[in-house]
This record gives structure tokens, C-alpha cells and sequence, in this order.
């Protein structure tokens, strides 16, 4: 095996985890379903010469989004918040003056509210089941050059690319010449610090730090987004490179010793629990109980505010998901937050019962 990036063999395995499942932002009409969701392995390598970490163990062929797949965020009002801050940030480098094409544009929520600002963007996602014609339902290529944009949006694509720089040139050799690239991705530096073993999927076949992404490029400007669980990389596509570049780097804190240690202490924590629910059915929540209630032996239920998903079960473990107006029928009591970053907005929904919320930092 050799980077996907830099084809170095000089590889050093960080974390392991086996039999998880290959989608977790899936749901499942019926338990049987969900408990014979495909499963998979990660081996997560970290390239010790351009310091970038993927997944060995990634098989793409299984990787089959349908209308199963269900990742949208944007029912949150701390998310749509976060979005608006994202479209500051665009405003704010003149992007709203330029034509844009967003590859990856899933259900397609940031893109409409893009349109709804003023800003002239077209979408592109194979898996689209809207009807807008400003959303192409196919994969971005060349043969779409004529629409000229100034500006490619990649948010949270290039982590379940399996070979990302050779994704990159199909866009710069697309694009115009003076295009500009904006890529978001989940910060591999928030996972490490965490110690974070729930934000790591095989559905994730990419893990980028600050200097592994700005080692695409010659030039590029960096920043950190939702409270550093996220970063962003603006550059100009001109200077994507042609071949990845050796960097100083240290190996991460994050030894399988380490995350064994503090898997095991939230396993416990859940069996010290039983009858806890936890708030969050996207891919933190589904690989954290997963990981340590895989037999549904103490975690009741996952909460989840996205109509899509209430009512259905999650991948493989096949605990049950149910909306916010449930708790009292639920019989909820606690309640564990996968994500602190909505913490507050989950208390105002729950401020009116004696629910106790805890989050994983906190226990």
C-alpha cells in the first residue's frame, strides 16, 4: 500500500477499528434491515513523509448513495447559523460577485440559500432528488466547461474521495484558468485532540490536517470553521500541484492504546446508564453506538430533529430513531449530546422536562 497522495510506502497505521458499519448516515425502515446493513473495516494509515492519513481498508465499490442516505444537517437553527457565517465568509472574498459551480451539493440546502443571497451557482449531484434545473444530476467533468465558473465549491466531498489530488486536476483541467477553488473538510487536528474514535468512519476515506490539505497547493489560505471541528482552504486552482511535496511532520497523540483507553471508558459509562438515549442520528452518533452499545443492551433510543430519519433504525446495532416529541412517550431520563456544538439548542427543546443532558466532554 502507498499514499493516495505522494505514493510514499512509508506508512504508519494510528487506528483500527473493524466491523462497522460502511454507511452511517443510512436508516433503515426495519430492524432487519438495519441489522444487515454492510459492514467494514478502518485502517487508518498516516503517510510519514506528506503527513496524510487515509483509510487502507476503504473498499469504494460498495460505496452506494441512495435514498437511504440521509446527511442533512440544516433542520438545525445552530447549523443554518453556521451556514449563514459560511456565506459571510464567501461575501467577504467577493465571491458573491462571481459564477459558481458547487460539486457535491447533496440535497442541495446551502446551494438554495446561496441562490437566495444573490449568488449565481450551480449545483452537481448524481444522487439529486429535487427538481431544480440549476442542480445537474451527474458527476462534474470537462464536458461542463462552458459554464465558465469562477468558483468550485467542495464542502465535505474530498474526505470520501479515494483519490483525492487526481480529483482535484479532473476539476482544475476543467475549469477556467483563472478559477478558484473553496474546500471543506472535518479537521483531522479537532479528531486527534478529542481523541475523537466516533468522528472516524469508513464512509470517511480521507483524513486532512492544515498541512497535508495546504500541501495541495503551491499557495492557499487556511481557517478553521464550527468551532475547529471543521477547516476551509481557498486557493487558486492554477496552483494545485503536480506532485505532493514532502513536510515536516510529528505523529499525532493518537496511539490505539489511547483510544482503546477512552473507548472503554465510555463503554462503561453506558453500562453504568441503562435507559440513556443519545441525541444525534448522523455518523457521530451511529459510530458511537455502535461502538459501545452494539447489542442494544442499555442505549434505548437516538433522538434526531430530521423528519427523514424519525421513525427508522440505524445501521447494524438498529436502535431505534425518535424525534424530540417522543421523549415523554420514550420515558426519557438522560440524554448523552454526540455534538456540544448544538448542546444549547437541545437544552431549550428539553428545558421544560427533568431530562439530564450530558456531553461526551463533560462525563
Amino acid at each position: 500500500m502507498k499514499c493516495k497522495l505522494c505514493k510514499s510506502a512509508n506508512l504508519s497505521t494510528i487506528y483500527t477499528a473493524s466491523d462497522i458499519p460502511v454507511f452511517q448516515n443510512k436508516v433503515y425502515e426495519t430492524l432487519i434491515k438495519a441489522e444487515n446493513a454492510m459492514t467494514g473495516n478502518v485502517k487508518l494509515a498516516m503517510c510519514l513523509n506528506c503527513g496524510f492519513v487515509f483509510n487502507e481498508d476503504f473498499d469504494n465499490k460498495v460505496m452506494n448513495y441512495d435514498d437511504q442516505y440521509q446527511n442533512e444537517q440544516a433542520h438545525s437553527t445552530y447549523f443554518q447559523k453556521y451556514l449563514e457565517e459560511l456565506i459571510c465568509l464567501l461575501t467577504e472574498k467577493k465571491f458573491h460577485e462571481k459564477k459558481i459551480i458547487e460539486i457535491g451539493c447533496g440535497k442541495g440546502f446551502f446551494l438554495e440559500m446561496l441562490r437566495e443571497k444573490g449568488f449565481d451557482v450551480v449545483g452537481f449531484e448524481p444522487a439529486y432528488s429535487g427538481d431544480k434545473p440549476y442542480v445537474i444530476k451527474d458527476y462534474y467533468s470537462d464536458k461542463y466547461s462552458y459554464l465558465d465558473a469562477d468558483l468550485i465549491i467542495l464542502r465535505h466531498t474530498l474526505e470520501h474521495i479515494q483519490e483525492p489530488l487526481q480529483f482535484l486536476h479532473t476539476i482544475s483541467n476543467s475549469a477556467k484558468t483563472d478559477a478558484k477553488i473553496f474546500i471543506e473538510v472535518p479537521s483531522f487536528e479537532w479528531i486527534v485532540n478529542q481523541k475523537a474514535f466516533w468522528d472516524i468512519f469508513h464512509e470517511h476515506c480521507n483524513y486532512f490536517t492544515v498541512k497535508s490539505i495546504a500541501n495541495l497547493f503551491q499557495n492557499s489560505e487556511q481557517g478553521l470553521l464550527f468551532n475547529d471541528q471543521y477547516m476551509y482552504l481557498i486557493a487558486d486552482l492554477k496552483d494545485l500541484r503536480k506532485q505532493i511535496m514532502p513536510s515536516e511532520i510529528s505523529s499525532p497523540d493518537f496511539e490505539i492504546s489511547k483510544m482503546i483507553d477512552l473507548y472503554e471508558f465510555y463503554r462503561e459509562f453506558i453500562r453504568n446508564h441503562p435507559g440513556i438515549m443519545v441525541w444525534g442520528a448522523g455518523a457521530k452518533g451511529v459510530t458511537f453506538v455502535n461502538l459501545t452499545d452494539p447489542k442494544r443492551e442499555y442505549i434505548t433510543n437516538l433522538v434526531d430533529i430530521s423528519p427523514a430519519k424519525q421513525g427508522r433504525y440505524i445501521a447494524r446495532a438498529g436502535h431505534r430513531i425518535i424525534s424530540p416529541a417522543q421523549l415523554a412517550e420514550a420515558r426519557a431520563g438522560e440524554i448523552l449530546v454526540m455534538n456540544e456544538n448544538y448542546y444549547h439548542e437541545i437544552g431549550n427543546q428539553v428545558k421544560e422536562t427533568r431530562i439530564k443532558l450530558y456531553t461526551l466532554g463533560e462525563i
